[in-house]
């Protein structure tokens, strides 16, 4: 087990990094006028921790899925604890340490196969502001893998990019806005699951590269459910190869109302 506390400074931190700024981490009056109590904790942040805490040295897989349900926010300023789920080492679950109620819940399992959706639109990464990015995630996370990486990078893809909101799924739906991180502003945002499938040679420990070659992403098909009134379901993805080994990701928000 291992607990968890997350600041302040925390939330800046990994707003600086993935450029995630939404108000329901920020702006306490923001949150009480949309229904809410308190400021959570960036979901990502949270699981950064929680995928340390359960990557293994290596895998006899060529493949690994991650996946993740966020049951309930982490508050900030409160205490949790990480635990072992059972006798599984790539399994784990986050409790309150106050009323032991179970937050969120991942698993890294085995992969034979690694499929992801159609490619819409690519970005390029270039070297200098790659190693920027390095800097900045160094201090986030001691003895981070690989996969921990590119996984942040592909979550600040997704939040920054220009082209996501414009895909014909998406557009159809949502108010014009030029990205996620926009849309956070103007409508209350959670994140309620990921899903990661990467190489399996990428748990191998990470190292900030002093000249770092430029990073292709592909921004990849979006899924929606529902409508902005009743609660609208996103399903984002992104993925990248790190030395032509292949990782992609893709987060569940939900566009709607904040739980009080």
């Amino acid at each position: 087990m291992m607990p968890l506390r997350y600041t302040r400074h925390d939330a800046r931190r990994w707003a600086a990094f993935s450029g995630d700024y939404n108000p329901v981490h920020f702006d306490k009056a923001w949150v009480k006028a949309q229904g809410g109590s308190a400021l959570s904790v960036h979901g990502m942040r949270a699981l950064l921790d929680v995928k340390h805490f359960i990557s293994p040295q290596s895998a006899g897989t060529p493949y690994l899925k991650f996946t993740a349900r966020l049951r309930r926010p982490l508050w900030r300023d409160a205490d949790y604890i990480l635990w072992r789920a059972g006798k599984k080492n790539a399994a784990a679950t986050v409790t309150a340490a106050a009323d032991e109620l179970p937050c969120l819940a991942c698993q890294l399992v085995p992969a034979s196969k690694l499929t992801l959706p159609a490619t819409e639109s690519q970005h390029v990464l270039e070297s200098d502001e790659l190693a920027t990015l390095q800097a900045l995630f160094a201090s986030l996370l001691a003895d981070a893998r690989r996969w921990h990486f590119l996984d942040a990078l592909l979550f600040r893809h997704l939040i920054q990019d220009t082209t996501l909101l414009r895909q014909q799924s998406i557009a159809a739906l949502l108010p014009p806005c030029a990205t996620p991180g926009a849309l956070f502003q103007r409508y209350p945002v959670v994140q309620t699951h990921q899903e990661l499938l990467f190489d399996s040679r990428l748990l191998a420990p990470w190292q900030p590269d002093a000249s770092p070659q430029a990073l292709t992403i592909d921004t990849l098909t979006a899924l929606t459910v529902g409508d902005l009134q009743q609660g609208m379901i996103v399903r984002i993805a992104a993925a990248t190869r790190w030395q032509n080994l292949p990782i992609g990701s893709a987060i569940t928000l939900k566009v709607g109302p904040v739980a009080a």
